[in-house]
């Protein structure tokens, strides 16, 4: 699987950052990150992302209006993606979230609840789930229904 996550800002020395490489390292494929620094009152544009993609990869965007799912269900997701040996990005934004261009583009709109997260912290959630998501398709215990 060719993963990548495609976040708003720099994860500096911090407890999300730790967090974020306790699960990254726990992967058997390589995870890609690409930080898009950004000022805190500029959204970036479309184009921001896009250059760092093919057009031909797999769009998932991360936002709270986006489907929520279980982990089943988006590891049953998430495999049938991989299965199309395309490179899964992840679009994480920012505070003022994802631009229009990108989320039309998007194959998927994941929410991890309706609660707003702080959008480094959601980087270790996702890496968490990717964590999971390969235990659970190789039928580990790590992952409890």
């Amino acid at each position: 699987m060719k993963v990548q996550i495609i976040a708003i800002g720099v994860l500096k020395n911090s407890p999300e950052k730790d967090l974020f490489e306790q699960y990254a390292k726990r992967l058997t494929y390589k995870l890609k990150v690409i930080e898009i620094d950004s000022r805190q009152d500029i959204q970036p544009s479309a184009s921001a992302y896009l250059k760092v993609m093919s057009d031909k990869d797999i769009i998932i965007t991360l936002d709270e209006n986006g489907e929520s799912l279980s982990s089943r269900s988006f590891a049953r997701k998430l495999e049938s993606f991989s299965n199309t040996g395309k490179t899964i990005n992840f679009i994480i934004g920012g505070a003022d979230g994802i631009p229009k261009e990108i989320k039309d583009l998007a194959a998927l709109s994941l929410s991890f609840g309706k609660l707003t997260w702080p959008h480094l912290l959601v980087r270790s959630l996702l890496v968490e789930q990717l964590y999971r998501i390969q235990q659970i398709m190789c039928n580990h215990p790590y992952h409890r229904d």
